[in-house]
């Protein structure tokens, strides 16, 4: 901690000399060349802002040696900055704003200066962006050290304004004799190549273009459709006047459907293109999604389950976002105060949200698809298995892809937002390079980097579609033969475990946040469906027994409460001791090599065996409360939106966080703000993906193979129901 403070201080000498530096070149610079005789108050605009007097005489000395150096090597600065570097700043130096304020002290001003609070990790100095950019020819510009503290948690930042004319190399130039500087005195620091903006939006791109026209026809379609139904509900009243509306139940759908099934075209295709028509419809996307109507037979206790984990990813997601995006001013606080405290766990192992779909995911493959089978005779229905799954998927993944990749940079912009999504960002440049492996969901092989992938998130979706495409091997033998079924599903499962177990072992990795981030972990193992798989199996059982309609019962009712309450206390052992098992290790007893490839092998389907102890207990009438809170109808709406929810909530934290001006101070109430807003603005989000994209594709993917004679309504029910379930 003392070498970090140490550095975090030279840092502050650093910056502050640089501001120095830059403000004595250009004032240097400037009254050689126009003859002025002005003297801008140099330090007064800095300012003195020491963060502990064991730094200030190193200070006093760097400063003192900083101008004298430039005052006598005039000559050697006009050498080294380029003509119209040096012509910029005479423009600045000659002009004043609307305010009568000199320009050149206006981009002074911008300068990012280091406030209180370094000793907590506030190293970045973000400058005062909206000042530089509007003083009118001026670029802000980001310089990081080549210094990564609290595992890159912490990147010390300064925030220059310069003149456009300056290149980055003239940038570069006075870094590199600031760094001569300040090894003249000690201090070897070296900076990282700058990323300068002048806040104008690019162009737009071809790819633009085209988001804007889908986005555009997408619109059209709504409108004309749901245009459509309302003349279709306008002549019925018309032709009908004396026929009354039913009153609405809690059953009666928000929007009343169309009607046009009860008017039927008279040949196929003309039925097709009505049905293409009304698929755009407010009147049929609209009730699909907010109808709280569920099936006798359906599994109502996961919709919460469901929404609630969802929250909980983005709750997560709300703390990486803001710690790896520099916003956090006071980011050593949260790593040596909360993150060690215990009720810190239960955001630190967010991690088992997904864990909760791919659990999710194969209780509702299994269930619906043995009951299809059923009804099919034992015919397992492959093609509305695959093909309507991908076609249901991918429409809403390619639609964020682009949108992300070409039109986020236009929506809003800040000190990080063009370092985070322009043309030049690892994003973008990801997205343009493997865009088309998330379409093939394979985006968790390649490329072999998480950071490299394209909105790397849907790495879960790459894993429960390769967990979909090899569950008919388990779910067949299930069906027609339950020991040999669960062999095979035994056989998956050892495998996995075995992989899981070699690869911690071979690696030495470490339980936790903290020891999974390290190295290479999240590309060789965190995404990676062999280690993923084990809630995904214990759902498929889990599936097959509630098809099998199997309860433990007992004629007495005594025998029958005791042991479900037996099961709720295993189920709350094993995914408690998961959660906040690792609480030990930050508080002076971590785990040996052993313990570490335990938790990392067996964790997972612990938390899948929780799991399914829950839903077991509810669905089969020993949830008490616990199934009514999780059963409430105000969950289905939610759990429709929960895939597209996951889908764009991080877009939508990647906006928030580029655009903040200032740092946030860390405190429960702020942070309980920004996860409440993200929860909100990624939900509404999706609401407007569903009703654009998602809903209205089904709706074509079933017009189409209607015309194609395929019965969807008895083929694909239970693709249909999965994907409700899992999407996620």
């Amino acid at each position: 901690a003392r070498l970090e403070h140490s550095m975090m201080g030279c840092f502050y000498v650093s910056t502050s000399v640089l501001s120095l530096f830059l403000a004595a070149s250009s004032c240097v610079a400037s009254r050689s060349s126009v003859g002025s005789s002005s003297n801008l108050p140099i330090v007064e605009v800095i300012g003195d802002h020491r963060p502990s007097q064991e730094y200030a005489e190193k200070m006093e000395m760097a400063f003192s040696m900083i101008v004298d150096y430039f005052q006598n090597e005039l000559p050697y600065i006009r050498h080294g900055l380029e003509v119209s570097c040096i012509q910029g700043y005479v423009n600045l130096a000659n002009s004043t704003d609307q305010y009568n304020h000199s320009r050149l002290l206006r981009t002074l001003d911008a300068f990012g200066k280091l406030e209180a609070g370094l000793l907590e990790g506030n190293v970045v100095a973000r400058g005062n962006y909206d000042e530089c950019l509007d003083t009118g020819d001026t670029q802000y510009c980001l310089l990081t050290l080549d210094l990564s503290l609290a595992g890159g948690l912490i990147v010390p930042t300064e925030a220059i304004c310069i003149p456009v004319e300056c290149t980055v190399y003239d940038i570069e130039w006075a870094t590199g004799e600031l760094e001569k500087a300040l090894a003249l005195i000690g201090i070897p620091l070296k900076f990282n190549p700058p990323y300068c903006t002048t806040g104008e939006k690019p162009p737009y791109s071809a790819g633009a273009v085209a988001v804007l026209v889908v986005c555009s026809l997408f619109l059209c379609l709504i409108a004309v459709g749901t245009l459509y139904d309302m003349w279709l509900l306008f002549r019925k009243s018309f032709l009908s006047s004396e026929q009354r509306l039913d009153v609405q139940t809690e059953k009666t759908p928000l929007i009343v459907l169309s009607s046009s099934a009860k008017n039927p075209p008279s040949s196929r295709l003309s039925r097709f293109l009505v049905n293409i028509v009304q698929a755009f419809s407010l009147y049929k996307t609209l009730p699909a999604i907010l109808s709280t109507a569920q099936p006798p037979s359906a599994i109502s206790c996961i919709n919460g389950m469901r929404v609630i984990s969802m929250f909980w990813v983005i709750m997560g997601h709300v703390y990486v976002f803001a710690s790896f995006s520099g916003t956090v001013a006071n980011p050593l606080v949260i790593l040596q105060e909360v993150v060690p405290s215990f009720t810190f766990q239960g955001v630190e192992n967010a991690l088992f949200a997904v864990d909760t779909f791919f659990f999710l995911s194969g209780l509702l493959t299994a269930y619906l698809t043995l009951r299809e089978m059923h009804r099919r005779k034992g015919r397992f229905p492959f093609l509305p298995f695959y093909i309507h799954r991908y076609l249901r998927l991918t429409p809403s993944i390619a639609f964020v892809l682009f949108f992300f990749m070409f039109m986020t940079v236009y929506l809003s912009d800040g000190p990080y937002y063009s370092l985070a999504l322009d043309s030049r960002s690892l994003s973008y440049n990801s997205c343009r390079s493997y865009w088309w492996t998330n379409l093939l969901y394979i985006n968790n092989f390649y490329p072999s980097g998480l950071i490299s992938s394209c909105i790397g998130w849907t790495w879960y979706l790459a894993n429960d579609m390769q967990f979909f495409v090899v569950s008919p091997l388990m779910l067949i033998l299930l069906y027609h033969s339950f020991p040999v079924g669960l062999a095979s599903v035994g056989v998956f499962l050892v495998s996995c475990l075995a992989a899981t177990a070699a690869i911690s072992t071979h690696y030495k990795y470490a339980a936790g946040v903290a020891g999974q981030g390290v190295g290479d972990f999240i590309d060789i193992a965190y995404t990676k469906p062999y280690c993923r798989i084990f809630p995904y199996l214990v759902g498929l059982l889990l599936g097959y027994l509630l098809y099998k309609k199997f309860a433990f019962r007992f004629k007495s009712k005594l025998l029958n409460l005791l042991l479900y309450l037996v099961l709720w206390a295993l189920a709350a052992f094993f995914c408690l001791s998961v959660v906040y098992g690792l609480y030990g290790t930050l508080h002076g007893h971590p785990f040996n090599e052993a313990e570490n490839v335990l938790y990392l092998t067996f964790s997972r389907l612990a938390w899948g065996i929780g799991l399914a102890l829950v839903v077991f207990a509810c669905h089969n009438g020993y949830g008490w409360v616990v199934n009514s809170f999780l059963s409430m109808r105000f969950w289905v709406p939610l759990s429709r939106l929960t895939f597209n929810a996951y889908l764009v909530h991080p877009i939508v934290l990647t906006v928030i966080y580029s655009s903040l001006r200032t740092g946030i101070y860390y405190t429960t109430i702020t942070v309980s703000i920004y996860i409440v807003a993200a929860v909100v603005l990624s939900y509404a989000v999706a609401g407007v993906v569903a009703v654009c994209v998602e809903f209205p594709i089904s709706n074509v993917e079933m017009a189409v193979f209607e015309l194609l004679g395929v019965n969807l309504k008895s083929r694909s029910r239970v693709v249909k129901q999965t994907e409700d379930g899992e999407r996620a």
